[in-house]
């Protein structure tokens, strides 16, 4: 232990109240700390100077009248023609019952009466003032039940041609039955046979540069089978119509059919689909832009249909990319 600590036991020592090992632990500090042995002094010298100070012990007839002594001393400070001290500090603070009985039996039910009084007017009071009152505007609703959809309009009606109006002659190609290199059967079966003409067909001996089964006036260089016109080569992808490229113009176009569903929900809006035209301006692949989930296949069942006038550049066809917009309306 340290210094200070065994100072702090000097006093618990000095009266005999440490346990066996700490007062040998005490008793070796003392053997090597002149400081400690010097305040232990000090400490047995204050203990015999207050012994000797000290009063000696009353005597028996002392304890024996002590009783006496308390009783006499509470009835004296209880006396009524005695004031004291503590008598004038505590009479306000004590309830005595049979005190002022009459007059709290009176003030209680005034101050009942005053407060019920004063509760009153506050109410009746505010209600004596002579005001317009607010106009009560009394508005009832009626929730009805959202009316059901429309049936669907009927199809309109084919369109009558007029007789005065000129049907347009168009000019049809001639077809014929002859193909070169292949054998075709007739659609029909003739009346009469005719023998063949095989000088119609080619040139005896044949052209310089032609290949066998060649079409008289054909193309140098052509291919047996092939179409008047064609691509040489594969077809090149698809352009989108931006800056100088317009899309395509529409040659046939179908509407599309409102989902009876979709029609219930009074769901209407705009589908926007990007499609992309082949060579022949027939709609080859498509992407929804903008969806409504109930009217997205009834718009791409339509645009599958539509036909465009192909796109021609640099002399070759050309797929075109291009927006298309389905506008459904509920009538």
């Amino acid at each position: 232990m340290s210094h200070a600590k065994f100072r702090k036991l000097l006093g618990a020592y000095g009266d005999g109240e440490l346990d066996v090992r700490t007062a040998a632990e005490v008793e070796a500090h003392l053997q090597s700390c002149p400081e400690c042995r010097t305040g232990l002094e000090r400490l047995a010298g204050l203990d015999r100077a207050v012994r000797s100070a000290a009063p000696g012990e009353p005597a028996g007839a002392y304890w024996d009248a002590f009783p006496s002594r308390v009783l006499s001393g509470i009835r004296k400070a209880s006396s009524p023609g005695v004031p004291s001290k503590e008598a004038d500090m505590f009479k306000d603070s004590f309830f005595v019952a049979d005190r002022n009985l009459r007059t709290k039996a009176v003030v209680l039910p005034v101050s009942i009466l005053v407060h019920a009084a004063v509760i009153a007017s506050l109410i009746v009071v505010p209600l004596l003032t002579m005001k317009e009152l607010p106009q009560v505007e009394v508005v009832s609703a009626f929730l009805a039940p959202p009316a059901p959809a429309p049936p669907p309009p009927p199809p309109p009606a084919a369109k009558k041609r007029s007789s005065s109006r000129m049907a347009r002659i168009k000019p049809v190609q001639a077809q014929t039955n002859l193909m070169a290199g292949k054998l075709v059967a007739p659609v029909e079966i003739p009346d009469q046979i005719v023998e063949e003409q095989l000088s119609d067909i080619g040139i005896e001996g044949g052209v310089e540069g032609g290949v066998e089964g060649g079409v008289v006036g054909g193309v140098l260089g052509g291919v047996v089978g092939g179409v008047l016109g064609g691509v040489v080569g594969e077809a090149e992808a698809p352009v989108r119509a931006v800056g100088n490229i317009r899309p395509p113009r529409l040659i046939k176009e179908v509407a599309p059919e409102y989902p009876e569903i979709a029609r219930q929900a009074r769901v209407d809006g705009v589908v926007i689909i990007e499609a992309t035209t082949d060579i022949y301006g027939r709609v080859a692949s498509w992407k929804v832009l903008r969806s409504i989930p109930l009217l997205d296949q009834a718009a791409i069942d339509a645009v599958r249909q539509w036909v465009y006038e192909p796109m021609i550049i640099s002399g070759r066809p050309r797929g075109v990319i291009f927006t298309v917009t389905v506008r459904f309306t509920l009538k």
